[in-house]
């Protein structure tokens, strides 16, 4: 493949991705609770080999975080994990939503990451311990 090909393969790919994020973003700033719902019945694998990688994927959410950390409207933890597991979860990686607390001086504190195979990708801290759903209860 010739050289301006491939630049213009990869553009078209960046800017594929840039507006899943931009429809993603708004939703899951307003509608947490829906978007944990579609990133449920969302499968993981979907597109396999297809979609974009996950570097691709991370560097296109992180322009978008920025952007928005620039304008100082910064969103949550739980509003950046949905979209970035959801733009992963649609190019075909088997990324999770994780949920985390810790406790400090006896407050109780909450955050949440995403990690692809049992690897945080983005937003994990030091301190937090990952909460576990017991299925034999």
């Amino acid at each position: 493949m010739l050289p301006w090909k491939k630049k213009a393969a990869r553009l078209a790919e960046e800017l594929r991705l840039s507006a899943l994020a931009a429809g993603m973003l708004p939703r899951a700033a307003l509608f947490p609770g829906r978007e944990l719902k579609r990133l449920q019945w969302l499968p993981a694998g979907a597109r396999k080999g297809r979609g974009a990688g996950e570097e691709a994927v991370l560097r296109c959410a992180g322009r978008w975080f920025s952007l928005l950390d620039r304008m100082r409207l910064r969103t949550s933890c739980l509003t950046r994990s949905l979209v970035l597991a959801r733009l992963l979860r649609h190019e075909g990686h088997d990324a999770r939503l994780v949920f985390g607390v810790r406790s400090d001086d006896g407050r109780r504190e909450g955050h949440c990451w995403v990690s692809v195979r049992g690897r945080a990708v983005a937003g994990e801290v030091p301190g937090f311990e990952e909460l576990r759903y017991d299925e034999r209860r």
